[in-house]
């Protein structure tokens, strides 16, 4: 069980420190319309942010084509860690 915690944290933290790492080295909060945006992404929606970051310099922003498949993983991820803890928090009060 020790590796699914692990794996837990990971999926939890890695984004964010992707985007810390990406603040400290570059621009990155260039691709977003202000700071404030850039650091409700960081904080709520870390996955779409870095697809956002993807799109945006990889493609100059426009979502045509594949990227718009890159932006849907990264709202799917995001939903998905918010929904998984809701189910979790379910069954262990059904417990």
């Amino acid at each position: 069980m020790p590796g699914c915690c692990l794996g837990a944290v990971v999926l939890f933290f890695g984004p964010r420190v992707t985007l810390f790492l990406a603040w400290l080295l570059t621009g990155w909060y260039a691709a977003f319309e202000s700071r404030l945006v850039a650091l409700l992404g960081f904080l709520f929606l870390p996955w779409t942010s870095l697809a956002w970051m993807l799109v945006f310099f990889g493609h100059h922003g426009d979502i045509s084509g594949g990227y718009v498949l890159v932006l849907a993983a990264g709202v799917v991820a995001d939903l998905s860690a918010y929904g998984g803890s809701e189910v979790a928090r379910q069954r262990r009060r059904d417990e």
